[in-house]
């Protein structure tokens, strides 16, 4: 297949070939959720035989900040994706791997060039790469239950998962007309991305879209209790200067961008920021976070292959939105006194007991180890012990190499400069690109990705990657050597199961 004119249910879309690639920006995959459908779930995207170029990205969701690099603007008509297919395998059922955006569920997009497919593409040519956009924030995630004409509004919590779904949907109809086999889709993400892939088999509709799940560093920990969303809902109505759906129906594309804008600094007050995160709405997921680990313990979620796994200095991804160490310091500290005061007292003595097992370290490295394991290694374990107790083909990672900058460490995101061989300049801003030196993660993690969405199995030739269970832990490490080892953290972070379970991760909990 090495035509760059693909017919496709709501047209024909004309694809750029360079390189040994062919690349297709911009496609829209749903009706754009405009107008009268701001704030309403997805519409599957209308027939048509027009012809369209699809050689620029489309628009981007309205987030915190464009990270296109002067390539696309903001636009509510932002439901697009993008596929890369290598001209060099000309199999007409390659595996299909969709890539889903991190950005803490209110900024980035896949017009960054931190997730340009191309590189990975290049060197999978039997792979078929999809990426796609999906709503964000003020947007995407929003209670509207005590607005005026709110009752109209009531799967706005967690539109931006729908749009996903919508995504995959579309993908299911069209991609065999790319060289894909729909039968074989591994849906993968890292942070919000990571979030993303470990909610969308839990919503209705799911079934039978996709088939393997990559989750990089976060869970379904990263989500908020309704009242929360009413906190979130109430600073942008003020930022906005809007008292009801149809004032806030009535705002231009322009006034919604500066609204958005307004509101992040009002919300400004946690590691995440203004982050929306999907809602425990009734809706479109459950009202009790722990019903949704009880639903990654049963045997339809067992019918799912799944990767996932964290990175050793997590947290430290936040040192520069922080303002530096001090700052840092301080919100770690605010985030581990909120989180025990929340506590029972068996839990407070957990929670003692797990800072004790850390006694001889710093201050700042207790904190750091405790929001580490709060934020993404409890709901990690958790989700692993029940997927693999159910039956779940489960598989569990750790990265500890390489190292990207000294202060930062292996932090959240650490991996993907060198999973999809793209560049990353460092945050504090010195323009040092992290993440670019030759290693043999570079291609090992590559080979295990792609393996495991080819067949189910992430391991190599060189490496067995043997599965994950509640009794032994099995971990592939990527550290100075390359292996499997077993209960890596001695199980701490089960010291913490009960109340990461039952109140999600820290770094979302605001001051309300």
């Amino acid at each position: 297949m090495a035509n760059n004119k693909i017919k496709c249910n709501n047209g024909t879309f004309v694809g750029k070939e360079t390189d040994e690639l062919i690349i297709w920006k911009g496609i829209p995959y749903a009706t754009q959720p405009v107008g009268k459908l701001r704030w309403q779930k997805a519409l599957p995207a209308a027939d048509d035989d027009g012809e369209y170029d699809a050689t620029k990205p489309g628009h981007i969701p309205i987030g915190l900040a464009n990270d296109s690099m002067g390539t696309a603007e903001f636009g509510e008509d932002c439901l697009v994706l993008n596929v890369y297919c290598n001209t060099k395998c000309t199999d007409l059922k390659k595996p299909v791997m969709v890539w889903i955006h991190g950005g803490g569920f209110c900024a980035e997009s896949q017009a960054s060039p931190l997730y340009d497919l191309a590189n990975i593409s290049k060197q999978c040519p039997d792979i078929l790469f999809v990426s796609i956009d999906y709503r964000l924030g003020f947007l995407g995630f929003m209670n509207f239950e005590r607005v005026p004409g709110g009752e109209n509004f009531k799967e706005a919590g967690n539109l931006g998962l729908l749009d996903q779904l919508e995504a995959l949907r579309w993908i299911q109809k069209n991609i065999a007309a790319f060289g894909g086999d729909p039968d074989n889709v591994t849906i993968f993400g890292e942070s919000a991305g990571s979030a993303s892939v470990t909610f969308l088999p839990l919503i209705d509709g799911s079934e039978g879209l996709f088939k393997k799940i990559i989750a990089q560093s976060a869970n379904i920990a990263y989500c908020d209790t309704m009242e929360h969303g009413i906190h979130v809902t109430q600073n942008f109505l003020t930022a906005a200067g809007c008292q009801s759906m149809d004032e806030l129906m009535a705002l231009t594309t322009e006034q919604l961008i500066e609204a958005y804008a307004k509101a992040s600094v009002i919300d400004a007050n946690s590691l995440l920021g203004a982050a929306n995160f999907p809602l425990l709405d009734g809706v479109t997921l459950p009202e009790d976070r722990a019903d949704m680990y009880g639903m990654w313990g049963d045997e339809k979620r067992a019918k799912f292959d799944l990767v996932l796994g964290s990175n050793m200095d997590e947290i430290r991804y936040f040192i520069p939105l922080q303002g530096g160490e001090e700052g840092f310091t301080d919100t770690l500290k605010w985030i581990a006194k909120r989180d025990r005061a929340l506590l029972n007292e068996q839990e407070k003595a957990m929670y003692d007991k797990f800072m004790g097992s850390l006694a001889s370290e710093s201050e700042l490295s207790r904190l750091e180890q405790y929001c580490n394991d709060i934020n993404f290694r409890a709901g990690n374990t958790n989700m692993a012990i029940r997927h693999s107790a159910a039956g779940g083909n489960t598989y569990m990672y750790f990265i500890n190499k390489p190292v990207a900058t000294p202060y930062l460490g292996v932090m959240h995101a650490a991996e993907i400069p060198y999973l999809f061989d793209t560049p990353s300049e460092d945050p504090m801003g010195s323009g040092k690109i992290i993440g670019n030196e030759e290693c043999e993660f570079r291609h090992v993690v590559k080979e295990m990705w792609t393996n495991f969405a080819r067949t189910g199995n992430p391991s190599t030739d060189k490496y067995e990657w043997k599965k994950f269970s509640g009794d032994d832990r099995q971990t592939m490490v990527f550290d100075d050597s390359i292996g499997m080892q077993k209960d890596i953290f001695g199980r701490r972070e089960d010291l913490m199961m009960s109340w990461a379970e039952r109140l999600g991760n820290g770094s979302s909990k605001r001051v309300c």
